[in-house]
């Protein structure tokens, strides 16, 4: 399983009662052995929350194969409509009811390796407290293209990314997720 270590710069508390703003930079960064964090880049301390067009830099190890800082930001959520976008699609009566959310992400590779075809560890949290990975769709889609980082991703690129999550009916969408190793040390982002 993928792992993804975050550190460094809190935000401010987005429920209710909490005020204050913690300094975003900060130094106490727990990064993996033998890994060098790029000039000019801060890691963002996990558990951070965030509103749409805010960036969150992590590093992202890919397996044993490639660890590379990257940096997200969650551009824009859109509600999308099962009747309208799905319409040529064979759907279970549970999807059916089902609303979708086109997610646009862009990520950047800070380096120092290459990430080409990389999942990223972006979930929906919905009001049932639950996690939703993005929806494989084959083929063009229309309404979000582009769902996966380009099969050759090297430091210094930078890839727009759109992602399908299907939200069970009666829930909500809370946030998107930037899932670590575990889900209270996730990065999220409030629509």
């Amino acid at each position: 399983m993928n792992r993804l270590w975050i550190a460094a710069a809190a935000a401010a508390a987005l429920v209710g009662g909490c005020s204050s703003a913690p300094d975003k930079k900060s130094e106490a960064v727990p990064v993996p052995k033998g890994f060098d964090v790029p000039a000019g880049v801060t890691l963002t301390k996990g558990g951070t929350k965030l509103t749409e067009d805010e960036s969150a830099s992590v590093i992202y190890q890919v397996g044993t194969k490639a660890t590379s800082a990257i940096t997200v930001t969650v551009a824009a959520v859109r509600k999308g409509s099962i009747k309208k976008d799905f319409t040529f699609f064979s759907l279970d009566d549970a999807t059916k009811a089902s609303t979708p959310f086109y997610v646009d992400v862009t990520v950047t590779n800070e380096g120092p390796a290459g990430l080409g075809g990389a999942a990223l560890p972006i979930f929906a949290h919905d009001s049932s407290n639950t996690n939703l990975p993005a929806n494989d769709i084959v083929g063009t889609f229309r309404p979000c293209r582009n769902s996966t980082l380009p099969k050759s991703f090297l430091p210094g690129a930078t890839a727009n990314l759109c992602l399908v999550y299907l939200v069970p009916k009666g829930k909500a969408l809370q946030s998107v997720d930037l899932q670590t190793g575990s889900a209270r040390d996730a990065i999220t982002w409030t629509p």
